[in-house]
């Protein structure tokens, strides 16, 4: 009798404990919880535990973002608050929050899943195509065409390399699908699996006669050439890019075709010269103050490959089948590698035109300096730019614009030729072909400061006459001339 009414006293201490704990429960969840969010709710990928719905309501749109992932790894995030993201219809939350109940309290303390819920959202189409405009993956030059397979050559040997797709995107598709992913609040969207992202197409080509080409090709001789560039990297052309030299007869193989072996060849040559040429490149340099700027392209001093001279050493070369290593032919060269002040090297001529200041640097250090007149500002400015000096000469009448005469006298019809002005010059050294250089000028008394500016030369550099005989004696033909303003 005792055993019952002990086991009957311990089923309602149970009871009772159960009761209070529900109501401990209860108490924590009005006090904690009510019109609060659960833990582990999430909205739209957003942990909203212990919000408000107004907070919650905030937090998705400040902190919603869509991953798009691309070929080859790829991948750009677009941020809500680039593109006025907000929800399209966020009285949802409240409405979910006030359906939240005790129940739903007390299974969250059992169950670690989560709770979940997506809405829809809207935004500014304009600026979200301005942003998906400007990613990476979506600019024409880092769109990699797709391939067909192909003969390889590498190591010596010949391969087939099979197709591959390339990452040029089919703009509209993937701008599409981001306005969609966005509309559904999506956070990730991958590209790189879907179909119709990518334009993939490319020719249809015989594997078949492609290891019959490499077979054919393997059986040739080969030979290659290694140029070294003024940059110090190399350049090498051997069988990998001579085999698309070659065309395709009538027997379906592979050959050699004069006319157009040399039209390829010439065409390589047009390209390497393109690569290193430099006349016609803005040169930088660094001035006496220790600057570094960058000098106008005037077409004078620079690398200069000789297209014709190196289009026949390099048939000569390629004909014998021997592997060279060496320089391009150059028709003209800079003083040094680009490493060493920019391609100016240590010995070189220097002229301020703003300081109205030479200076000549021998071996890195200033041998000679002095003031000068340039050309009148606004009038008959000395071009800036990179020069070297073309000539040396001694005891020249320089002349301006010529303008001739014919007039009759008596039975004679006599010509006369009449100039601008006339200039004798006891130093001249010229640096472009347009009458631009550096002289003596025995008629001025003053050189420097702002004499330039109402009371210049036509154009050239004029020196003290013992200043230009100094200059002239240390030049040479080929010295670099940096001119700036």
């Amino acid at each position: 009798m005792n055993d019952k009414r002990i086991l009957r006293d311990f089923c309602i201490m149970i009871v009772l404990g159960l009761l209070l704990g529900l109501v401990g429960l209860g108490f924590v969840y009005h006090r904690d919880c009510k019109g609060r969010f659960l833990k582990s709710t999430r909205i739209n990928g957003v942990n909203v535990a212990g919000m408000t719905a107004e907070q919650a309501e905030a937090a998705v749109t400040k902190n919603y973002s869509l991953k798009v992932l691309f070929r080859e790894g790829k991948s750009e995030t677009l941020k809500g608050t680039a593109i006025d993201y907000e929800l399209e219809e966020p009285a949802i939350i409240a409405d979910r929050l006030k359906k939240q109940s005790f129940g739903d309290y007390l299974s969250s303390l059992y169950l670690h899943g989560q709770r979940a819920m997506t809405l829809r959202g809207k935004y500014s189409e304009k600026k979200l195509r301005k942003a998906v405009m400007k990613w990476p993956e979506m600019q024409k030059k880092n769109m990699k065409k797709p391939k067909s397979a192909r003969v390889a050559y590498e190591n010596g040997k010949f391969f087939v390399v099979k197709p591959s797709k390339g990452t040029v995107v089919n703009k509209d598709s993937v701008m599409e699908a981001v306005e969609k992913a966005v509309s559904v609040s999506m956070t990730g969207l991958s590209l790189s699996r879907g179909s119709g992202y990518y334009k993939d197409k490319a020719p249809a080509v015989s594997e078949k006669q492609l290891k019959k080409d490499c077979r054919q090709l393997s059986g040739m001789s080969w030979s290659s050439v290694t140029y070294e560039l003024p940059d110090g990297s190399k350049k090498v052309l051997d069988a990998n890019q001579m085999k698309d030299w070659l065309v395709r007869g009538e027997d379906g193989r592979l050959k050699r075709d004069d006319g157009i072996w040399e039209q390829k060849l010439a065409a390589f040559v047009a390209r390497l010269a393109n690569s290193v040429d430099t006349v016609d490149r803005p040169h930088r340099f660094k001035t006496h103050s220790g600057k570094v700027i960058r000098l106008q392209a005037r077409g004078y001093y620079g690398w200069r490959i000789d297209r014709e001279s190196e289009a026949a050493r390099l048939a000569k070369e390629l004909k014998k089948g021997a592997d060279v290593e060496r320089k391009p032919v150059y028709a003209q060269t800079e003083a040094a590698p680009y490493s060493d002040n920019y391609g100016f090297g240590d010995t070189y001529v220097e002229v301020n035109l703003s300081a109205q200041h030479l200076w000549m640097y021998k071996n890195g250090r200033v041998v000679f300096q002095t003031d000068v007149v340039s050309g009148t500002r606004g009038v008959h400015e000395t071009p800036a730019g990179a020069y070297f000096v073309l000539a040396k000469a001694r005891n020249v009448v320089l002349r301006g614009p010529s303008k001739t005469t014919t007039e009759k006298k008596g039975k004679k019809t006599v010509t006369t030729t009449s100039y601008e002005w006339e200039s004798p010059v006891s130093y001249w050294m010229p640096i472009n072909y347009e009458g631009v250089g550096m002289h003596d000028a025995n008629w001025r008394g003053v050189f420097g400061g702002s004499i330039w500016a109402y009371n210049g030369s036509h154009g050239c550099i004029n020196l003290p006459p013992s200043k230009a005989a100094r200059l002239y004696s240390l030049v040479h033909v080929g010295i670099p001339v940096a001119v700036y303003y």
